[in-house]
């Protein structure tokens, strides 16, 4: 790339890490004053990514192709057959639940056409969400893959889980701990915990930020050891660079990891402590990454102890806050089987299947694949479950190249194993960042012949 290009590029590739750090700190940019520009930022990002990439090409520049583009153009396009008026024999054929949701509550037949989505402005809400971060997916792939780029990406994803972990710490011991910043308390603030409304979620983001820190940290022990052979007194690489940089990744580490726990989610610290186990597996020196990940984690679960997500498990058993409310909804998937009740028109539909916690709203199943399978139907589900396949092939092709790839990898694996139990993917700060290190992990490496020094 040219210096001029690299100029015209600045810019945009600072909007997109303005856009990963600003989401969770604004309380995972849930509500509409901060998803709504959220979202708009995503989209210019997408726009401008694109059209660079199409003046590129013209000038005869070569690209590589977005990977998984049609995929994301079919789900686009199932969510707009969601939203088109179907004549009843044609609703009550392809989905039967849809059909019910209309024609029951009246007292004669339904003769008008109807939509397949039980709630049309919910699933323009999810189509509107779903094209914006499939453009920031867009910018990320074309614009953050050269290494210093993509280091700054994943040292925002770090630094601000530094922040939330700090300022939960801090709200944790002040007069009011569920006020968040000392300015405002959520109508529903039970689970408040940090910046985040429901410490789930917080829990979230530091499953991620964390396992990107022991990139980090594995990056650094490597430049360490290799300090270590270079010198005549290896020990003395400890007071210099190499080892300072191996200190204070260790303490990042520590600090997220304190944060994670004590935030008490149940699914945040199973996910991050499954992904940490199966992530050596991915490295080339298994026995050594094993190692240094135990030794991390080890920190910070000994400065803030196992007694809080001990007491979680034992106060709140899986069977009732999960296992039954999943059992609930099973009965939905045979009634919209093909295209789903709608995305995003989950919690229209469900309460007519409602059986448990009959005085409470549920707006989401608690499990993103479920979801999925009800929202979206069979199709939807294949085209998600296709999209994770080319995720994960992908980041397991730059696993072995570099830590921080690695780190990437780890990331995405403890993002997929929290939405077992959770729907991160629904809150708009970390499914942004859950999107953006998809969109890393498929960038094509500059050298696939050589691996990036300090490869673990």
């Amino acid at each position: 790339m040219s210096p001029r290009a690299r100029a015209e590029a600045r810019p945009l590739r600072v909007l997109i890490l303005v856009l990963l750090g600003a989401g969770p700190p604004l309380v995972g940019a849930v509500h509409e004053p901060v998803f709504i520009p959220l979202l708009a930022g995503c989209a210019l990002a997408g726009i401008a990514a694109h059209w660079r990439a199409r003046r590129a090409a013209r000038e005869g520049q070569s690209l590589p192709p977005v990977p998984a583009r049609r995929l994301l153009l079919a789900l686009h396009a199932l969510l707009l057959l969601q939203l088109v008026p179907l004549p009843p024999h044609v609703l009550r054929l392809v989905s039967p639940g849809s059909f019910s949701f209309y024609n029951d509550p009246l007292l004669l037949p339904l003769v008008a056409w109807k939509p397949i989505s039980v709630s049309p402005p919910d699933t323009l809400r999810g189509l509107a969400f779903l094209a914006a971060f499939s453009l920031l997916a867009l910018a990320v792939f074309r614009e953050m893959g050269e290494v210093p780029w993509r280091r700054h990406l994943l040292l925002t994803v770090v630094g601000v889980g530094v922040f939330l972990t700090l300022a939960a710490f801090l709200q944790a011991v002040s007069p009011e701990p569920r006020r968040i910043y000392g300015l405002w308390r959520p109508r529903w603030d039970w689970a408040v915990f940090g910046p985040y409304v429901n410490k789930n979620h917080f829990a979230g983001y530091l499953v991620m930020a964390a396992l990107v820190a022991m990139g980090f940290a594995l990056e650094a022990g490597s430049r360490l050891r290799s300090a270590f052979a270079r010198r005549r007194r290896a020990w003395l690489a400890l007071g210099e660079s190499e080892g300072n940089a191996v200190v204070r990744w260790a303490a990042i580490v520590m600090v997220l990891v304190a944060g994670l726990f004590a935030s008490g989610s149940r699914g945040g610290v199973s996910a991050f402590a499954m992904a940490a186990l199966l992530l050596p597996l991915a490295s080339r020196q298994r026995r050594r990454t094993a190692l240094a990940v135990a030794l991390l984690a080890a920190l910070g679960v000994a400065w803030i102890g196992v007694g809080g997500i001990v007491s979680s498990f034992e106060s709140r058993g899986v069977r009732s806050s999960r296992l039954d409310l999943w059992r609930d909804m099973l009965p939905m998937v045979p009634r919209f089987p093909v295209f789903g009740d709608g995305w995003n028109a989950f919690a229209t539909a469900f309460p007519w299947y409602q059986t448990v916690w009959k005085t409470d709203w549920i707006g989401e199943a608690h499990n993103d694949y479920l979801q999925v399978l009800i929202d979206g139907g069979a199709v939807g589900a294949a085209l998600v479950a296709a999209l994770l396949v080319i995720v994960f092939r992908g980041a397991l092709a730059r696993a072995g190249r570099s830590p921080l790839d690695l780190a990437v990898l780890g990331a995405l694996l403890g993002l997929a194993l929290h939405e077992i139990v959770d729907f991160n993917m629904q809150i708009p700060a970390n499914a942004a960042t859950g999107v953006a290190l998809a969109a890393l992990a498929v960038v094509p490496p500059r050298d696939a012949a050589h691996p990036a020094p300090g490869v673990p």
